[in-house]
């Protein structure tokens, strides 16, 4: 399955009644169960808040009875459901299948009731129940009993009559100290004989039931004997001497959700201790600050503005201390727009060792291709009904099934001219992630720069005219041969054209020249001002949306300016070129070749 849409399709679905709501909630639990705690994102919680109105509806048996029949494997589930009802909660840890890790991290947040439940359960493992009896709950399930065969129960009895009835004279020779033979046994050895003698005199029924009451004696007699370690704690919350050594060790933070107050301050944090963070000022630029911000992230503050990346530095105890990275955003009262605050996600920044960045490389150029790979399968079946519906339209309006009115006729060449553009639209994303990934190599040959820039050029100058926009346009005074495909180089540089044909202003002035350098030509293109106020990294961003709309070149565009840029840039690295951006103006370099062709005067200004 390339894209997983269930939950989507489930939560666009209302409930109308009780049944509907059963129903769905047999869903979202299927869905969300097997669902690992690093996975859920946004619409998981949405998930969850449509089963919260699911429960709303029903009673809580009825919910109950849903969560018996539906075995899960999520922690999540166990704590959601643990905040309802009693019947509920029984049922929501009753069939769950989780892990011992899973267990030791979710019981010590339970209510103290779900607890309860917990203990019931008798696939917990070790661990779990010994922290569930630091925990205060320890009256669980009494073991299996042992065989109703014992082999000293058929030696018990016998012996003792024995002792009664035959003489002295038959016993048989010692063969140890008599004091010793007369010594008396410890109650522990004489405690299956015992227990035979009961299993004698007794059903089989209540001879278990002993046998498992005395099992879970000794248990509890040997908790109670060991001895228990010193206590230790780790800063984040106060541990009392339960054993606690014998515990995992609390994972790092590596994010903390906070809110502030309108002055900074932090107000509440997520995290065991919040008051290792409570009454920080986040919003401070001097270093020599505790928590101190860089200065993007103060200015944001001061414009009441989102803050994205923002870099925070805290010096405190360990589980909080050291560089985080912020992103949050600004809150405003529904009363009249005041500012309240804000709301912020910090995400540990941890440096990456040598080894670690090698690993982590190899696995990129490995994740990234199964990523390519990926989008072209959904390429591939998003064509599918694309080209159906291209050729039911095409068909419609040549009236291949008879007689059709001109409105409809109209409509059907609209949807055929859309599907054909969303198709081309298509293969430029496949060309791009082709490039990007190295699965694609652009056609060889040699071409001359200087002629292909010049007729497109030509092409540009009548659009730019109408628009008053003064091109000034430098070429050499010979060929310049590049080691570039004519047909390649063509298209790369008409996509570098058009952005900015797109973007440019009425009045402006652009100058292109082309340079012939050693090893290489060098194109200059002047960036119009709608770019120019642009950083680097907006500016080759796929959202990056076209400042102009002339429709004669909004089509080499289509998926912005950004994602054309971008694809220009992939066409010339893999043909040994570059494409980068040097102040207010574009740079495109292309590598040259030998054998020039016939000489032709290429130089030209177009006002």
């Amino acid at each position: 399955m390339i894209v997983d849409d269930r939950l989507e399709t489930v939560l666009r679905t209302q409930a109308a009644g009780k049944t509907a709501a059963r129903t769905q909630l047999r869903q979202l639990v299927d869905l969300l169960g097997p669902v690992p705690l690093a996975a859920w994102n946004r619409q998981h919680a949405g998930a969850l808040q449509r089963i919260d109105s699911l429960c709303a509806m029903l009673t809580d048996e009825e919910c109950a009875a849903v969560l018996r029949s539906a075995p899960h494997r999520s922690a999540v589930l166990v704590y959601h459901f643990a905040q309802g009802g009693p019947r509920t909660a029984a049922a929501a840890v009753s069939a769950a299948r989780l892990t011992d890790d899973d267990w030791l991290a979710v019981i010590p947040r339970l209510p103290t009731q779900t607890r309860g439940f917990v203990r019931h359960k008798s696939d917990l493992g070790e661990p779990v129940r010994k922290l569930l009896s630091r925990l205060g709950i320890d009256d669980f399930l009494l073991p299996q009993p042992e065989a109703a065969f014992h082999p000293d129960i058929a030696q018990a009895v016998p012996q003792q009559d024995a002792s009664v009835h035959e003489p002295e004279a038959a016993a048989p020779e010692p063969t140890s100290s008599p004091a010793i033979d007369a010594a008396p046994k410890p109650l522990a050895e004489t405690a299956p004989a015992l227990d035979g003698a009961i299993d004698a005199s007794a059903d089989d029924g209540i001879g278990a039931i002993v046998r498992r009451i005395e099992a879970f004696r000794r248990k509890r007699e040997e908790r109670e004997a060991a001895v228990l370690p010193t206590a230790r704690g780790d800063g984040l919350a106060p541990l009392l001497p339960f054993g606690e050594d014998d515990a995992q060790p609390r994972m790092p933070l590596t994010s903390i959700d906070l809110r502030t107050d309108a002055l900074g301050c932090v107000i509440h944090a997520g995290l065991d201790s919040p008051a290792l963070l409570l009454g920080s000022r986040l919003f401070n630029a001097d270093p020599a600050a505790p928590v101190h911000c860089d200065g993007a992230m103060a200015l944001a503050y001061r414009q009441r503005q989102p803050i994205t990346a923002g870099s925070l530095s805290i010096e405190g105890a360990d589980p909080v201390a050291g560089c985080w990275q912020a992103d949050g955003t600004p809150l405003f009262a529904a009363d009249g727009g005041r500012f309240t605050g804000y709301l912020l996600r910090l995400r540990r920044v941890a440096a990456p060792s040598a080894e670690a960045t090698s690993s982590s490389a190899s696995l990129l150029s490995h994740t990234t291709a199964a990523e390519a790979d990926r989008l072209r399968q959904l390429l591939h079946e998003l064509r599918t009904p694309i080209n159906a519906i291209q050729g039911f339209a095409e068909m419609i309006q040549a009236q291949v099934f008879g007689s059709t009115p001109h409105q409809y006729r109209a409509m059907a060449a609209n949807i055929a001219a859309d599907a054909a553009q969303m198709l081309a639209g298509f293969e430029e994303i496949e060309r791009l992630v082709k490039l990007e990934s190295r699965t694609l190599a652009l056609d060889a040959g040699i071409a001359d720069a200087a002629a292909i820039i010049a007729g497109l050029v030509e092409q540009l100058s009548p659009v730019l005219a109408a628009r008053n926009v003064r091109l000034s346009v430098a070429m050499p005074p010979r060929p310049l041969l590049i080691a570039f495909a004519a047909e390649e180089a063509e298209r790369s540089v008409w996509r570098l054209l058009s952005v900015i044909a797109t973007s440019v202003a009425p009045g402006e002035r652009l100058t292109i020249a082309l340079d012939e350098q050693p090893t290489c030509a060098a194109l200059s293109v002047t960036l119009p001002a709608a770019l120019d106020r642009l950083d680097d990294r907006t500016l080759f961003a796929p959202e990056a949306a076209n400042a102009g709309g002339n429709g004669a070149l909004v089509a080499s565009a289509m998926l912005g300016n950004g994602f054309a840029l971008r694809l220009a840039r992939a066409e010339f690295e893999a043909g040994g070129g570059a494409l980068r951006r040097d102040g207010a103006r574009f740079i495109v370099e292309i590598p040259g070749a030998g054998n020039p062709l016939p000489n032709h005067d290429a130089a030209k200004d177009v006002a």
